[in-house]
């Protein structure tokens, strides 16, 4: 039976021509100068486990935002995902940030796997400009 392994967000993920997984802007946090803002492109990348050969496996995403709601882009062109070889990888554009806490990233296979990453989105300040004499 598929599991995921593992599960990271970042900013573009791909793999190379040697079938390596090249994860590029790995992301524990985001750190937004206003809200609500909209991310104009981030990946999700896991590792899946224990698939069989040939075996079909239907993969889901789902946000979750601080408050509880379903957060997701308004066009669902926006959600693009693909299985490339052992992995699967999740491309979210426009991805819409309303608030600041702990959004969840849900990644399952069928009904079977489910892994979740809580990433906090947290405003921060623009450093204001030193004066020096």
């Amino acid at each position: 039976m598929a599991t995921i392994a593992w599960l990271h967000l970042c900013e573009t993920a791909f793999v190379d021509n040697c079938d390596r997984l090249c994860l590029i802007g790995v992301t524990h946090r985001f750190p937004v100068p206003a809200l609500p803002v909209a991310v104009h492109h981030v990946m999700l990348a896991g590792r899946v486990v224990d698939a069989r050969p040939g075996e079909e496996i239907e993969v889901s995403v789902a946000i979750t935002t601080p408050s509880g709601l379903s957060s997701s882009p308004n066009d669902p062109h926006c959600i693009e995902i693909s299985n490339v070889g052992e992995y699967v990888l999740v491309t979210l554009r426009q991805l819409p940030l309303h608030e600041e806490g702990i959004y969840r990233f849900e990644v399952s296979l069928g009904e079977r796997s489910t892994v979740t990453l809580a990433i906090p989105v947290l405003m921060v300040s623009r450093a204001a400009p030193v004066q020096v004499h």
